[in-house]
């Protein structure tokens, strides 16, 4: 407000606000003229001292929580140790991005787009289970080339480098790809191809780049072509199951044995499980002094009746009473010596009265065998099913875990050194940290940093990672952590029992 002096005649009323305006619109002028230069900065409202002191304050704040603060349990858990990748099949060509969102690393091995990434897309890639060996990683793959398919080792550096293949021979029918175990400095593998009265199965050693064969056994036309392999010491012993005698009607468990260094069968194949029964899958894994054998019996067979509904005209009563039939099964275990002869009687180790779908054997505490299994009583087709893990010792088997009921899909459960994974078709894989006796340090859940490869082999600090790629593999070695530890219960994982 303008004030009159003393002696001065008073201002019209109009006078201050029309003043007030002509100020502010030669201001507006003004600044409109200076913004249209090329040369006039732009115009910043300063701040005062303090708000700007504040701000830089809050600013070195925050900069310091977020370098200190811990990682979000739901972030990522595992990082790849190296950032070379290694393909099986034709490396895929780097995705196309704008110069300022290209790779900063370049070259053809860089990671493809998410687009590429399809674990059932045609003539992919096929790779088995791996193994630890002196060298690194290895793991059996199978792969078209050569006008069919090729079965190969792949190998790989515990730092995730160094990546190589070797060719072992081509595969003709629809068989799996080449099963594996270390040997020291070297792979054991093992793989199959039809012949004349059903299929034969053939050992190689492969050191290096050099192939070494060994014995071959027959295997007859029986459904399943399910082997395994393990080494103890200069010995390995093979194991798979067949239909034995002419007019057979159950499934045994063959095993023989080989000297490593040789390659010469040191004991025949024969078989292993009672004549009486239906045994099937075996798995085999070292312990001290010699083996655990594991494998699937089938039981008698329960009709499992259809939900209620309207009866069509064309359902006779028998069908709509009992529905599919569902077999009972279990897993049966032994103790086997360095030779492969049994060491101890068979034992059950989950409920004979139960439905295994699917299951993995790992090495636990003590030389123990740790089972990891999934069991489900509905018809084929349905997803879901519990999955439950047991330590089983010479001297007894301790109380099942329950790790996860039927809301975790249709995986298969897989065991690794401190690991356990649960693959799935569509979906990312769940993982958990697990200890020695079977308990889960952490909730089985996806680990969608990894997107939809599975864990194949495993170190006490890195495990092995295979992503598909459309057609192509790409295998990684990365380091997990778990999200959050919890204490397990103090003393055994529960009461041994007997036999």
């Amino acid at each position: 407000m303008i004030r009159s002096q003393p002696g001065e005649t008073s201002r019209a009323p109009w006078a201050a606000p029309v003043a007030v305006a002509i100020v502010v619109a030669a201001l507006v002028a003004w600044r409109a003229l200076a913004g249209s230069e090329p040369s006039a900065a732009p115009s910043v409202p300063s701040a005062s001292p303090a708000s700007a002191s504040a701000s830089a304050s809050a600013s070195a704040s925050a900069s310091a929580s977020a370098d200190t603060a811990p990682r979000s349990s739901t972030g990522p858990r595992c990082e790849e140790i190296s950032a070379e990748p290694f393909f099986i099949g034709e490396a895929p060509a780097a995705p196309r991005s704008p110069p300022a969102e290209s790779s900063s690393s370049g070259g053809p091995a860089d990671e493809p787009t998410e687009e590429l990434e399809d674990p059932i897309a045609p003539f992919a890639v096929e790779i088995g289970r791996g193994t630890v060996f002196e060298g690194g990683f290895a793991v059996g793959a199978r792969r078209d080339a050569e006008g069919g398919a090729v079965g190969m080792v792949a190998t790989l550096g515990l730092d995730g480098k160094g990546g190589k293949l070797v060719r072992l021979g081509r595969l003709r029918g629809d068989l799996d790809p080449p099963v594996v175990t270390g040997a020291g400095a070297s792979i054991l593998a093992v793989m199959s191809e039809p012949n004349a009265g059903g299929r034969a199965i053939k050992v190689a050693k492969v050191t290096g780049a050099e192939v070494t064969w060994g014995p071959e056994f027959s295997e007859g036309r029986d459904e399943s072509a399910a082997v395994d392999v393990a080494v103890a010491g200069a010995r390995a012993v093979v194991v798979w199951d067949d239909l034995v005698g002419v007019s057979a009607r159950h499934s045994s468990i063959i095993l023989a044995a080989l000297d490593v260094p040789t390659m010469h069968v040191i004991s025949p194949a024969h078989p292993v499980s009672a004549a009486s029964a239906d045994a099937e899958w075996p798995r085999l894994t070292a312990r001290p002094g010699g083996y655990w054998l594991a494998y699937v019996l089938r039981g008698e067979a329960t009709a499992k009746k259809k939900k209620a509904g309207k009866a069509r005209p064309d359902d006779d009563d028998e069908d709509r009473e009992l529905g599919e039939a569902i077999t009972t099964s279990f897993v049966e275990l032994v103790p086997l010596d360095e030779g492969g002869a049994p060491a101890g009687a068979p034992r059950a180790v989950t409920p004979k009265g139960g439905h295994v779908l699917s299951f993995d054997l790992e090495l636990g505490e003590d030389g123990g065998a740790l089972l990891a299994w999934r069991d489900d009583d509905t018809p084929t087709g349905s997803t879901g099913g519990r999955v439950s893990v047991v330590l089983a010792r010479l001297g007894g088997v301790a109380e099942a875990r329950v790790l996860a009921e039927e809301t975790v899909g249709a995986g298969v459960p897989d065991l690794l050194p401190g690991w356990i994974s649960l693959a799935s078709v569509n979906g990312a894989t769940r993982l958990a940290a697990m200890s020695p006796r079977g308990e889960s340090l952490e909730e089985l859940a996806p680990e969608r940093s990894l997107g939809a490869g599975e864990p194949i082999a495993a170190t006490s600090d890195a495990i092995l990672w295979a992503r598909p790629l459309g057609r192509t593999m790409r295998l990684g070695v990365v380091r997990c952590r778990p999200r959050a530890v919890a204490a397990g219960p103090a003393g055994d994982a529960g009461a041994a029992t007997g036999p």
